[in-house]
């Protein structure tokens, strides 16, 4: 994979999460610009409309933070890429020597190469940017079955609970939120995911689960832009 397309790749995924947990939500305050924003994505919570700009500016914040891990994630993706095609030439000489053999049609099932869960990765996130969401979340939750070990794995559940949010499915955003939170807890996904479940627990009625929740968030990443959106959000909403 080219160096550009390394970058575009970073970028575009840090830049969806900025887009999507702001502009999927849509906005009712008072700037002109917010206005913009209500009325071109009608219909939305007001709920979710209430987090819209005070997050806007943390999660800019955070993109710049993404683009500093570009030149480690392009290692990553450029390492998995060799793997694949020595994955692929590893099958073909064993393919080849079945047919040869005669038993081709014993062959056992071939696992999902690598390269195939950052297409399949891309194609649902490119659905959610395009505000596909029933799409997307399709998309989102085949990825997850059939690439359950792939190292996007996290990233897939956290935007499968961003979209179930945005669609006011709560349930099944808090139980892909609390994947991340549970299963990923050293991710960097893990902290924003805590806060969007504490949010996600205090609309279901979990009051005191979402209070505590929200705590943690501000107690364990005291400088991170999830601390910032949780404290907000205590200070708003519990007196």
């Amino acid at each position: 994979m080219k160096w550009a397309s390394i970058t575009l790749l970073v970028l575009g995924a840090g830049l969806a999460q900025a887009e999507t947990w702001s502009s999927l939500e849509g906005s009712k305050n008072d700037s002109n610009q917010g206005g913009q924003a209500a009325s071109s994505n009608p219909g939305l919570s007001p709920a979710a409309s209430q987090l819209l700009f005070s997050e806007i500016e943390m999660l800019k914040q955070e993109i710049q933070t993404l683009r500093s891990t570009i030149e480690q994630q392009g290692y990553e993706l450029n390492k998995l890429k060799t793997e694949q095609k020595e994955r692929y030439l590893d099958l073909d000489r064993r393919m080849s020597q079945l047919v040869k053999q005669g038993v081709q049609s014993s062959s056992p099932a071939v696992t999902p190469s690598s390269g195939d869960d950052q297409n399949a990765y891309d194609d649902a996130l490119a659905l959610m940017k395009n505000r596909k969401l029933d799409d997307a979340a399709t998309a989102f939750s085949d990825f997850l079955k059939n690439y359950p070990k792939s190292p996007l794995a996290v990233n897939g559940y956290y935007w499968l609970g961003q979209i179930y949010y945005n669609q006011g499915n709560l349930d099944e955003a808090r139980k892909a939120f609390t994947i991340v939170v549970n299963q990923y807890p050293e991710h960097q996904k893990s902290p924003d995911s805590a806060y969007k479940l504490g949010v996600v627990l205090h609309r279901l009625g979990d009051t005191a689960q979402s209070k505590t929740l929200l705590q943690s968030v501000v107690k364990q990443y005291p400088d991170s832009a999830s601390a910032r959106f949780a404290g907000k959000y205590l200070k708003d909403n519990f007196k």
